[in-house]
């Protein structure tokens, strides 16, 4: 449990006890009192996870002896212990808080929210996050512990913004060069590589882990591009969206842009029920070999789209391609027509 923790915090090694504060996270629920704005809450919690992580991968606490042994002679390892005693009595606090709401509270407001029916893009973020966590944990923890809940927006902020400060704290004790924390961030999110998840954790880390959030902000700029049109005129119920477009199915594969684009037009100009797009459109991933139809034949790209269609097939006349690694999208396909 989290008070017992607390309790005997003081009792334990730098690397212990920095084990179990991390650990702690993973018991975290939040109350539906959240249920507006659960993914960003929650990913605001993993944020702040990770970073405390990362402050521990880049000291060596798996390593260096000086943070194996309870009581050390370093100043600086004796401060960072007691950084991370605030940090297991903040948690203790905030679990004795939700305890007095649940004695006090109807039934139907201790729902927990719960992390599978996140939305796609939130999800994968989580889920990539806490793999990460999972990685650079190489101790468990010592203490038995059971999940509990946060109810109120008061609390979660204290959480959110004492942690950040705790673990700023613990990285000033401890200096590194940026260039370090960049590389280690830049490993955590290079398997983010789509618009949307970008955005999201420019959002979530603004205020937390400005490290995280200007590289999601750089890489943010190789992958929106530019989408324009100049003039614009409809009639009737014509239509026009500028801008990319993703559905869930792209999102839950990760799909990226291949680069930054550039979508333009001069002017439009649409009757009844026409509809324009001006932007990319990503719908989802392919498996097996993939090929782009704007480029000469030995360029292999890693990623498709659903405009990969039988126009490349026809010109290629590569008929055994089409068969294997398009039948679904070429139904009754001549590729002998080159109309």
């Amino acid at each position: 449990m989290a008070e017992v923790f607390g309790t005997v915090a003081s009792a334990l090694s730098v690397a212990a006890l920095f084990y179990n504060c991390v650990n702690c996270f993973e018991y975290i629920q939040l109350g539906r009192h959240f249920a507006r704005d659960y993914e960003r809450c929650q990913l605001k919690v993993d944020v702040a996870r990770t970073r405390l992580s990362r402050w521990g991968q880049t000291v060596a606490i798996n390593d260096d002896p000086r943070f194996d042994t309870v009581e050390s002679e370093d100043r600086h390892v004796q401060q960072a212990k007691s950084i991370l005693v605030e940090i297991a009595d903040l948690f203790e606090d905030l679990q004795t808080a939700s305890r007095r709401y649940t004695t006090r509270a109807k039934q139907e407001g201790l729902e927990h929210l719960q992390v599978q029916n996140m939305q796609p893009v939130p999800q994968k973020l989580h889920n990539r996050l806490k793999a990460i966590v999972s990685r650079r944990q190489k101790g468990t923890g010592l203490l038995q512990k059971a999940a509990w809940a946060l109810y109120d927006e008061k609390n979660f902020r204290k959480m959110i913004n004492e942690i950040t400060e705790f673990t700023s704290a613990l990285e000033n004790l401890f200096p590194v060069k940026e260039s370090v924390r960049r590389m280690l961030v830049e490993m955590e999110i290079e398997e983010v590589n789509d618009e949307p998840s970008l955005t999201t954790l420019q959002d979530v880390a603004t205020n937390s882990d400005s490290v995280l959030s200007q590289v999601a902000t750089e890489r943010l700029e190789i992958y929106r591009g530019r989408n324009y049109v100049k003039n614009v005129q409809g009639e009737e119920s014509a239509h026009v969206r500028v801008g990319n477009e993703w559905t869930e199915a792209a999102l839950s594969c990760s799909l990226g842009l291949p680069g930054q684009t550039s979508n333009e037009a001069g002017s439009v100009m649409m009757k009844g029920t026409s509809a324009v797009h001006i932007g990319n459109s990503s719908t989802y991933r392919y498996t097996g070999l993939i090929v782009d139809m704007e480029q000469r034949f030995d360029y292999i790209c890693g990623t498709r789209y659903r405009s990969v269609c039988q126009m490349f097939l026809k010109r290629m006349c590569f008929d055994a391609l089409a068969t294997t690694f398009a039948p679904d999208i070429l139904p009754g396909a001549d590729l002998n027509d080159r109309n």
